[in-house]
């Protein structure tokens, strides 16, 4: 896209608000945005490459087109329009339906869930196909369209005089500008990482490719794959001596146990295959102090319990029994590597390690391949020394060519940088070059691709078939038993050395094709840059910025950048090929706002007066949040609308538990004149503006969306949000608040804000069926515990979770109120396991709730609830005036379905009936 000058405003929309600053159909976009990240590997981009927090494709397209549709008089129309683009309403799904033979009247009769599941994903809709609806949609908005395209260009001209011109400076996956580039928008697209800038490049490459490119990548690829596999099959190291080929590798690392002088091999679990009973059993060798692996199918049920007691146990290396050593004990692994090398711990490895040196802490042993044969029968076999043989010819094949392929750039040669996830792998192995994270076999197979793929007719569009290839075919991939397969390495954001780990072989690596398309798209451009110092202007950006330190993309990206950094260069002369960490806008503190304000003050700068910015957000901290307000207030920026959509769940949009991550959706316009408030005043609007943002989600319930209480939480801070940008307050300076360097524990006026409106919404969470004139009167602690425990009943164990709880009731001494705070299985204590403890010390001492939950103890123990209503009626203040609240509670804690509340939760119903049988 070529610079141009600002557009003038003189156009029929330049004026009016967008839909998506007064209506957006939340709850059918959460459920569409929740079917797409349920189609896993069948997600549009996923397919290019791997990156951290992609967004849906579907909400990238609402945003744009909620963004250029007017707002009108008529918002019931406005929202049939948008829905009817969109392919959300009933007569969308219904041609988005996969089952083409489905009658309209047997359509009509599913429900909408029914609908949706049978339909395909609404990223892929090409908009409506029949001219009836598109009469609807030009006679509302004055246009005159028959494509997607078509009305968004007409759109952009009447709103900004030109065809919409979208931006992303942080393209990172590249859901943005790819889906901003097919519906016709001018497109530019920029990131400081080039692993990212590649990303976004390819996917418009090869899934908007020309039907002759398309044509060409397809061949080169089918190319790339026969050459790798004609020269493995010609060194034969990947068949057996009856022409069976290789379908997964095993491989453990050994340690030397100092107690047994053996040979330890490590795995936490030595079960291959649970389905089909497939276990590796360990044999003691006394002669040469090592343990033969044997390989057993069809284990028995003894045999498989046995399995799945590995040798490392909660770090701790457990040897099997020998005939010297009968008796099992356990070493600290952490203290063996400690002591190892004359108490210097690990060797650090060099550029040129390709295996273990002998004397070194760690080996590494094949001990099982699974074979596939002619058949197509699978096998699974002890390693042999045919076996070993033909991973020493790798080796010796890979030695060949080591040195030529890694000046041309096919296997890496650049060392691991210091960082938070290097300092695992330094930690576990000490490896300190990228190429010590894979095996010799790996490496050769690897270089196989990438040199080929430099001699294909595809040189540029499957680079990033290097980046598939290395992320599932490294030391660092799991053997995943349960489903018998090899894994890949970010199953999370972690690079982190595992003891038990397998190889992909050619077979294994063909599914991993990258599948080309020619889809319609416009000008895109990309470019490495420094979202501080572009100067594209653009009427409408979007952007997904960096959550403070949630993920260090620079870091991590360099696990592929190491395979790419030399042949970047050639195919992109313009592009650098570091991930310019120094530059990179991540962390907390002053240089992370500094940067904030500088990113969003050019991006501010760079779009006309009537222009737009939509800034997704997913963070749960108060405090992050204040710092974005400060940054969009410094920034010249105001939120004038924010929108929370359900964009991740593991059990789902309808009818599931309240696991649903939101990302909030803000919309910001430059700020203008506003107009100066007081702290009070401030406060006073926000709990307007929270009551409200709250009222309107729960609504939304009733269109089958659930809520968690993280996400009402997220989308108060987001009703925060509006009211602060909006205005200036009085006595702050929303840059130097930002930049000011505070004590430990030390808030920013700002962030008090925030946290007070979060309260606001505590408040009005109440937990369901509770009487709200009882939820009312209780103090931080009691709102705290009966929230948590609604909390707990809907299987949420995570600590993060009832840390936001306690901060948005300001309840500071929760955890005494914890019975298990193990990460993933925190509860609160019940009735019973809180004991005559805490009843005068504790966060609850003194409380109704507290007495409340002592008589229920008592009640429980002593099976009589005349002796818990004596206890009520000697230790509760005028307790005649709280009898009314004291039943109500046990009416509600009665009610707790939780199996380990049984017990207490029968005391509450006995108590109850007792109390409203007593006299006062």
């Amino acid at each position: 896209m070529t610079q141009t000058q600002e557009a003038p405003v003189a156009t029929p929309l330049a004026d009016q608000p967008s839909l998506i600053e007064h209506a957006f159909p939340v709850a059918k976009l959460s459920a569409e945005s929740y079917k797409e990240r349920k189609a896993g590997s069948g997600q549009r981009l996923t397919g290019i490459g791997k990156w951290w927090g992609r967004k849906p494709l579907v909400l990238v397209r609402a945003s744009i087109l909620g963004a250029l549709l007017p707002a009108t008089d008529d918002p019931q129309k406005d929202n049939e329009v948008f829905e009817r683009l969109m392919g959300m309403d009933e007569l969308g799904l219904y041609e988005r339906r996969t089952r083409k033979a489905l009658s309209a009247a047997q359509f009509a009769a599913m429900t909408p869930e029914e609908q949706l599941k049978g339909a395909i994903l609404a990223e892929a809709y090409e908009g409506p196909s029949d001219e009836e609806s598109w009469k609807l949609i030009n006679d509302h908005l004055g246009t005159n369209a028959h494509t997607l395209q078509e009305v968004l260009e007409q759109l952009g001209i009447m709103r900004f005089g030109e065809r919409p011109k979208v931006g992303d400076v942080f393209s990172g996956g590249g859901s943005i500008p790819f889906e901003a580039a097919r519906l016709g928008c001018d497109t530019y697209a920029s990131d400081l990482n080039p692993v990212a800038a590649l990303l976004t490049w390819s996917n418009q490459a090869l899934l908007c490719a020309t039907p002759e490119d398309k044509e060409r990548i397809d061949a080169a690829q089918k190319w790339v794959y026969e050459e790798v596999d004609r020269q493995i099959t010609e060194w034969g190291i990947e068949h057996d001596e009856q022409g069976r080929r290789a379908d997964a590798y095993l491989w453990c690392n050994e340690v030397l146990d100092p107690e047994t002088g053996y040979m330890v091999p490590l795995a936490a679990t030595w079960v291959i295959s649970v389905k089909e009973r497939v276990i590796a059993e360990l044999v003691p060798d006394d002669a040469n102090k090592r343990y033969d692996i044997k390989v057993i199918k069809g284990a028995s049920d003894a045999q498989m319990a046995k399995a799945k007691q590995g040798t490392v146990v909660n770090q701790n290396l457990v040897p099997p029994p020998t005939r010297d050593n009968p008796q099992p004990h356990q070493t600290q692994m952490g203290k063996l590597r400690d002591r190892h090398n004359n108490g210097e711990g690990l060797r650090a490895w060099q550029a040129d390690d390709l295996v273990p040196r002998p004397e070194d802490f760690y080996q590494e042993r094949l001990y099982c391949v699974r074979w596939v044969d002619a058949q197509g029968k699978r096998h699974y076999e002890a390693a042999t020394p045919a076996d070993e043989a033909r991973e020493a010819k790798a080796l010796a094949l890979l030695k060949e060519r080591w040195t030529d392929w890694q000046e041309r750039g096919f296997v890496p040669s650049r060392a691991i940088e210091e960082g938070p996830r290097a300092g695992r792998i330094f930690a576990g192995r000490n490896w300190r070059y990228w190429s010590n994270l894979f095996m010799p076999r790996q490496l050769l197979t690897n270089g196989l691709f990438a040199e080929a793929i430099g001699r294909s007719d595809a040189t540029k569009e499957l680079l990033v078939l290097v980046g598939n290839v290395i992320e599932r075919n490294a030391k660092l991939v799991v053997w995943n038993s349960s489903a018998a397969k090899v894994d890949h390495v970010f199953t999370g954001q972690s690079l982190s050395p595992i003891y038990n780990f397998a190889l992909r072989p050619l077979n294994a690596l063909r599914a991993i094709r990258i599948a080309s398309s020619s889809l319609l798209t416009s000008g895109f451009s990309v470019s490495l840059n420094d979202a501080r110092a572009i100067q594209q202007r653009v009427s409408l950006w979007i952007t997904d910025p960096p959550y403070a330190d949630a993920i260090d993309y620079e870091e991590i990206s360099e696990f592929f950048l190491s395979w790419y950094e030399k042949r970047i260069p050639a195919l992109f002369p313009d592009w650098y090929t570091d991930t310019r960490r120094a530059l990179a806008v991540k962390g907390k503190g002053n240089t992370f706002n500094e940067s904030m304000i500088e990113v969003y003050s050019n991006l501010t700068h760079l779009m006309p007066d009537n222009g737009m910015q939509i800034v997704m957000f997913t963070h749960q901290d108060a405090e992050v949040w204040a710092d974005l307000a400060m940054t969009m207030w410094a920034s010249g920026l105001k939120v004038s609308a924010a929108w929370t959509v359900a964009t991740e769940t593991t059990d789902g949009i309808n009818g599931g538990a309240n696991y649903v991550q939101g990302t909030v959706l803000l919309v910001l316009r430059k700020r203008g004149e506003v107009e100066t408030l007081f702290d009070d005043e401030v406060l006073s609007l926000m709990e307007q503006e929270v009551s409200k943002q709250l009222k309107d989600m729960q609504l939304l319930e009733g269109a089958g969306l659930r809520w968690s209480d993280a996400d009402l939480q997220l989308a108060t801070y987001a009703a925060a949000l509006r009211v602060i940008t909006s205005h200036d307050i009085d006595g702050i300076d929303p840059h130097r608040e930002l930049l000011k360097v505070r004590a430990k524990g030390e808030k920013s006026s700002v962030h008090r804000l925030i946290e007070q409106a979060s309260q606001v919404a505590s408040r009005e969470l109440m937990p369901r069926g509770l009487d709200p004139s009882l939820w009312r009167d209780l103090g931080a602690h009691e709102r705290f515990y009966l929230k948590g425990l609604e909390t707990e009943s809907r299987g949420e164990h995570r600590s993060g979770v009832y840390q936001e709880l306690s901060k948005g009731f300001a309840a500071n001494h929760w955890r005494e109120l914890l019975g298990e705070e193990r990460a993933n299985q925190v509860r609160l204590q019940t009735a019973s396991e809180m004991g005559n403890r805490s009843v005068n010390n504790g966060p609850l001492a003194g409380t109704l709730l507290r007495h409340v939950l002592m008589a229920m103890q008592i009640t429980a123990k002593e099976g009589d609830p005349a002796k818990g209503v004596a206890w009520l009626q000697g230790e509760v203040q005028n307790f005649g005036m709280q009898q009314t609240r004291a039943i109500r509670l046990l009416e509600h804690l009665g009610k707790q379905a939780l199996p380990h509340w049984a017990e207490d939760a029968a005391a509450a119903r006995l108590l109850r009936g007792a109390l409203m049988n007593a006299g006062v």
